[in-house]
């Protein structure tokens, strides 16, 4: 059975939030594993305030469904629409893993850009862009 990760596509419907994934060369959504009895809208607001600090309105998103994402987990993405995107500068992130060659600590995240619909095969993985492409066909993004 496949897994099943919560996301969020943070957007003022031109620009997106990717996160860079730590030691990695591409950006990612923020999103992390549904929990054992765990809601994906919970799981997506708190893999948010995780990976880039922010808290998000859990009442406010916008629940675009289950996407096939690999092939051993889909991804349910949530949209947040806002008129104006926060400031990256201000973004900070809480989760680590340890790093498989240092050993240490490492945040999941050490970066964030906006990135332009359409510009995403530059900076995401081809799963994730074929996500983002099918969200972009779907809600006309």
């Amino acid at each position: 059975m496949k897994k099943l990760s919560a996301g969020l596509i943070l957007t003022d419907g031109e620009k997106f939030l990717g996160c860079h994934s730590t030691g990695n060369w591409f950006y990612d959504l923020p999103k992390g594993e549904v929990g054992e009895g765990e809601d994906p809208r919970s799981t997506c607001v708190r893999e948010v305030k995780e990976e880039t600090n922010l808290d998000v309105p859990k009442e406010e998103l916008v629940d675009l469904g289950v996407f096939d994402y690999n092939p051993k987990k889909d991804l349910h993405l949530f949209l947040l629409k806002v008129d104006k995107l926060p400031d990256t500068a201000e973004m900070s992130c809480s989760s680590y893993f340890i790093h498989p060659y240092t050993k240490k600590e490492t945040p999941e995240v050490d970066g964030y850009k906006y990135l332009r619909f359409g510009e995403q095969e530059n900076y995401m993985t081809k799963n994730m862009v074929k996500v983002i492409n099918e969200v972009q066909t779907l809600y006309h993004y």
